[in-house]
């Protein structure tokens, strides 16, 4: 037997948090984290709090879907 695919859909929604751009994933009515702008480098946040510093927002991205899809997806 196939499963069938699911398709699930990510809202980004930036914005400015004390000075740095702040870019918060959703879906649905579940928060997938943050990606903070620090200088040359992103901080990914995931809902518990850890921290990730990555090279590209869009590293920092992707960790916090593969979390999502991993742990609550």
């Amino acid at each position: 037997m196939s499963r069938k695919d699911k398709n699930i859909q990510i809202t980004e929604e930036e914005k400015m948090v004390n000075g740095q751009l702040v870019t918060e994933l959703t879906a649905k009515k579940s928060k997938l984290g943050q990606v903070i702008a620090d200088q040359d480098k992103f901080i990914a946040v995931l809902p518990s709090g850890e921290r990730f510093n990555v090279k590209t927002e869009n590293e920092a991205l992707d960790l916090l879907i593969r979390d999502f899809h991993l742990h609550r997806g």
